[in-house]
């Protein structure tokens, strides 16, 4: 996907935006989506290190020394360092209270970053880093339109077949094209686009030097029926053109575009740039997007089989790889735990320059195909909110995987096709278990618990009430290629006391933590890491956890010519007898609680230390043995 080149920063944990409403407070009450994006974006804070590259700074991938920075007291900040500069940023980001400044040649720029990190007044601070497109290099009701036939990939979608059901009257949806800005002058885009903006020059005026922002724009929506080029995927959509740059995107500008993209009231939006590292400001925007009902489509990248790269690899987002026309992965698409969809990328037909045509590989045009039949589905059903939209667009996809609907990190949810949101059903939820806190599922001590991730952004509540101390053991487990998340929560009187995440950030599926409770009402809500979705169950069960250790083991008399040591212990304990550090024998105490230990002799005086562990793997006080003398 070209590099993004984007160095993450050290991420704090916003515990302000954990605090969820308490279950009667209906002033500060959040919706289930809103709790849930949020504590996405917590587990994704928590193991984005696994993420980071060199902590070194390639000055040459930063646009001119320049650091973001989010703070509402950016006049405190430039006080504080002599020589930066801040730099005019467009208001839109002075309104999330997010600067742009300049670190001169004279000063360190990795030590003014280091500085301005530990700043308690600032949120968060990174490296305005370049981004590149994510267009694969060189040589790396039957429309009228010129060259449609070569369009191989609208056949293979099957978007004829629902075209049908767009209302072309009705209100058109809007898809903002994050990109290189468009060539307005293009025959194919006459009357499919709405005013844009051009974010680094602040100015409403469109123009596109690179081409590929026309190409995307193109793929997307172009003018069907009009007797030349191609046609959109959705010819019936309009096109929001956002200009963030041109050879050089920079991230600010990215983040920008998608705000404006909020501001101006976009159905989906098409991110078909990004690299190999995660900025906190920018997944702000992404989620802020979903927060305000907008799809969010990304490129996977083109790094030939690396990891998913951002903003694809954030969880609200419909994160897009590569097929070709027999529906096998492109070798260059990128993979991972983050891939939710493949479309074509191969041999794509796109709007070029000077009112021509091309044919280019990459996941930047994968992308929009994905874009184009999620703004199809908006039209067809205005009501439909981004997980739903997603959950169709997968549920519809051909499967890759062995079995239909298993996701795979290669080929995500499957190849993408033409759904219709009239035909495919959204999950059955009479069965599914409360989705907010007020209505969580009351659950006793070792019972197992049965339930779905039905949809992206799905969460399932379970609550539990404690009456005096214990140590508990939470168990998540049973759904491949998931990565199941469990966060607990304990409320007292009334008030939320305590919240923790429990994620190892893996896939399988599986967690299990133990954990000391006191009196009061425990709440456990469980999601799934990445935003995805199985027909297949998880299981949950808490447990009581045994804390004590068994007594002592009881040894009979032991000299230097014994070959077995006997006495009695704990039934089923198993026992480790030591000479110093050195295990010298091992045994299990029997149902009678006796035991005989088999070991060579020992030297009268040497001192032994037997020890005994039970099933809930409680170890006792060692028990000390001074070999006799034998007489």
């Amino acid at each position: 996907m070209g590099n993004k080149m984007f160095n993450i920063v050290a991420l704090v944990a916003m515990a302000a935006l954990l605090c969820s409403a308490l279950p009667n407070d209906t002033k500060a009450q959040e919706t289930q989506e809103q709790i849930s994006i949020k504590r996405i974006k917590e587990n994704y804070i928590r193991h984005s290190n696994s993420r980071k590259l060199s902590s070194t700074i390639n000055l040459s991938k930063v646009k001119d020394r320049q650091i973001i920075i989010k703070t509402k007291e950016i006049n405190k900040i430039l006080s504080k360092i002599s020589g930066i500069k801040l730099l005019q940023s467009h208001e839109i980001l002075i309104s999330k209270d997010i600067y742009i400044i300049r670190v001169p040649e004279w000063l360190n720029y990795s030590g003014v970053l280091k500085a301005l990190k530990k700043n308690p007044i600032i949120d968060t601070v990174e490296p305005n880093y370049l981004q590149e497109r994510t267009v694969k290099a060189k040589p790396l009701l039957e429309p009228n339109d010129k060259f449609y036939k070569d369009q191989w990939y609208l056949n293979k979608i099957g978007v004829q077949a629902i075209w049908p059901f767009i209302k072309p009257n009705s209100k058109p949806v809007t898809v903002a094209v994050l990109d290189t800005g468009v060539d307005t002058t293009h025959p194919d885009l006459k009357g499919q686009l709405v005013n844009g903006y051009d974010i680094p020059r602040h100015t409403t005026k469109q123009t596109d030097k690179n081409g590929h922002g026309t190409a995307v724009a193109g793929t997307i929506a172009a003018k069907m029926n009009n007797k030349i080029g191609i046609v959109g995927v959705n010819p019936y959509a309009k096109i929001l053109p956002i200009k963030i740059g041109g050879e050089e995107i920079a991230d600010a500008d990215s983040i920008a575009g998608i705000y404006y993209a909020i501001k101006h009231h976009a159905d989906i939006i098409n991110l078909s740039y990004g690299g190999p590292e995660s900025s906190e400001t920018e997944f702000d925007a992404i989620l802020s997007a979903a927060q305000h009902g907008i799809t969010v489509v990304a490129a996977s990248g083109n790094e030939y089989g690396e990891a998913v790269e951002y903003p694809a690899a954030y969880p609200t987002v419909i994160s897009v790889g590569s097929v070709n026309s027999k529906n096998k992965v492109s070798d260059f698409s990128n993979v991972g735990p983050q891939l939710d969809l493949v479309a074509p990328g191969e041999k794509i037909k796109i709007l070029a320059l000077k009112n021509k045509y091309d044919i280019e590989d990459g996941t930047s045009f994968s992308t929009p195909i994905v874009s184009g039949l999620a703004s199809i589905i908006k039209s067809i059903k205005p009501e439909m909110t981004p997980s739903k939209i997603e959950y169709i667009l997968e549920k519809g996809a051909t499967p890759l995987a062995k079995s239909p609907n298993i996701w795979s990190p290669t080929g995500g949810y499957g190849a993408v096709k033409a759904a219709n949101p009239l035909t495919i059903k959204l999950p059955d939820l009479k069965d599914d278990v409360g989705n907010d806190r007020g209505k969580a599922k009351t659950i006793a001590l070792n019972k197992s618990y049965t339930n779905k991730y039905d949809l992206p952004l799905d969460s399932d509540w379970y609550k539990l009430k404690v009456t005096k101390n214990m140590t508990l053991k939470a168990e998540l487990s049973g759904v491949t290629n998931m990565d199941g998340v469990v966060w607990v929560d304990k409320y007292s009187k009334g008030k939320a006391t305590k919240e923790e995440m429990h994620n190892k950030g893996k896939l399988g599926g599986k967690e299990s933590f133990i954990f000391k409770v006191t009196p009061g009402t425990y709440y456990f809500e469980i999601l799934e890491g990445n935003n995805h979705w199985s027909t297949k169950p998880y299981h949950f069960i808490v447990k009581k956890v045994d804390v004590t250790p068994p007594a002592p083991p009881k040894v009979n008399s032991f000299n230097s010519k014994d070959r077995k040591l006997t006495g009695k212990a704990e039934k089923g304990a198993n026992l480790v007898l030591k000479n110093g550090s050195k295990i010298i024998a091992k045994g299990k105490v029997t149902s009678k609680s006796t035991f005989s230990l088999s070991l060579k002799a020992q030297k009268a005086g040497t001192k032994l230390y037997l020890t005994a562990t039970d099933a809930a793997g409680n170890k006792s006080k060692a028990t000390k043995i001074i070999v006799k003398k034998a007489k």
